[in-house]
């Protein structure tokens, strides 16, 4: 590369001597300048472990932390990332790059895709106390195209599935203020993309299929969860157990509450046996008017359950929910609690 600068600078010098009068000195500059500018190359260095290229370019993904998941999905880049804004769309590049990267099955709309599209509603905005809120608004105004993610660790058998989600929109920008969203639900995809890098690494085949989803919407009404259960990518049937997260990184670490419309089925009980194996509490609290996405798998009879911090209302949906809300040491505890529950429920 620095030899290649110097032959261009070397270049425009003699153009600037010998073509001063033909105006080809000009054209030759105004082509080669841009070259000149450009930064150079970015190295990549290959981890020893390595075998093959798809393993290096893995290895990218797999260096990344929680942490640096919650800073770019709560950037200001991201701009609150509002389902049917321009911040969605950088949200779900983000995260289907990931998983590509992780060697996720694509179980979208069409093959070899992430993504399953679908529409949103006009929504008015109105605040409850301090906190901001969505209700719909004119159903007939024209909709807003958004998008849910969907990609899969494929098991021994596909017959049966377990679904690991959290939803990735929030609230966007609304009078000038910036609603970032690092603990709902930053903290939450953070918290699955940490669990899919822990799979990934330990190279094991599950004995079900295993499918992360992230939905969007989630703040409209819980859109994006109820468009794949109305319109499923993959057989409702076949998909034994939902675990949601939503808003795990702030308050007591430790600390966690789920809801859910059934303490004794499969996904609840997974997770209250994890949460205490990781020496820490799950227990079942009143969701207050709230809810998350796992009430729409509900509704359609399969079990589910999410997992959130007690005190997850704190600065919600505020402008204060930013980096500093987060306590990473709880989202990282809240990953090993749903690693341990997908680990008993498809290993």
């Amino acid at each position: 590369m620095q030899t290649r600068r110097v032959f261009l600078k070397i270049l425009l010098g003699l153009g600037a001597i010998a073509l001063p009068w033909t105006g080809v000195g000009y054209k030759v500059k105004s082509v080669v300048e841009p070259l000149l500018a450009q930064p150079r190359a970015k190295l990549y260095l290959i981890p020893p472990e390595a075998q093959t290229i798809n393993e290096y370019f893995q290895s990218e993904s797999l260096s990344r932390t929680a942490m640096d998941d919650i800073l770019a999905l709560s950037s200001g880049e991201m701009e609150g990332r509002r389902a049917g804004a321009v911040g969605e769309g950088r949200a779900s590049q983000y995260l289907s790059r990931e998983m590509s990267l992780l060697g996720l099955k694509p179980l979208g709309d069409k093959e070899r895709s992430y993504a399953q599209a679908f529409t949103i509603p006009e929504v008015k905005e109105e605040f409850v106390g301090s906190r901001l809120t969505f209700s719909v608004g004119n159903t007939q105004m024209l909709r807003a195209p958004s998008l849910n993610l969907l990609g899969g660790l494929v098991g021994k058998t596909e017959k049966e599935i377990i679904v690991i989600s959290a939803h990735y929109d929030h609230l966007g920008v609304y009078k000038g203020n910036v609603y970032p969203g690092a603990n709902d639900n930053a903290s939450g995809v953070a918290c699955v993309l940490g669990v899919i890098r822990r799979l990934v690494r330990e190279k094991e085949t599950p004995r079900k299929t295993v499918v992360f989803a992230f939905w969007s919407a989630e703040e409209m009404g819980f859109l994006g969860s109820k468009t794949f259960v109305a319109n499923p990518t993959i057989p409702l049937e076949r998909i034994k157990a939902v675990v949601n997260v939503d808003t795990v990184g702030n308050g007591m670490v430790g600390n966690f509450g789920l809801w859910t419309a059934n303490t004794t089925d499969i996904a609840c009980q997974a997770v209250q046996k994890a949460a205490a194996d990781a020496g820490a509490s799950a227990m079942q609290v009143e969701s207050g008017g709230h809810n998350s996405d796992q009430i729409s798998f509900a509704q359609a009879g399969i079990p589910a359950v999410t997992l959130l911090a007690r005190e997850w209302l704190v600065n919600n949906h505020t402008p204060q929910d930013s980096l500093g809300n987060v306590k990473i040491e709880q989202v990282e505890l809240a990953a090993d609690i749903v690693y341990r529950a997908i680990k008993s429920l498809a290993y």
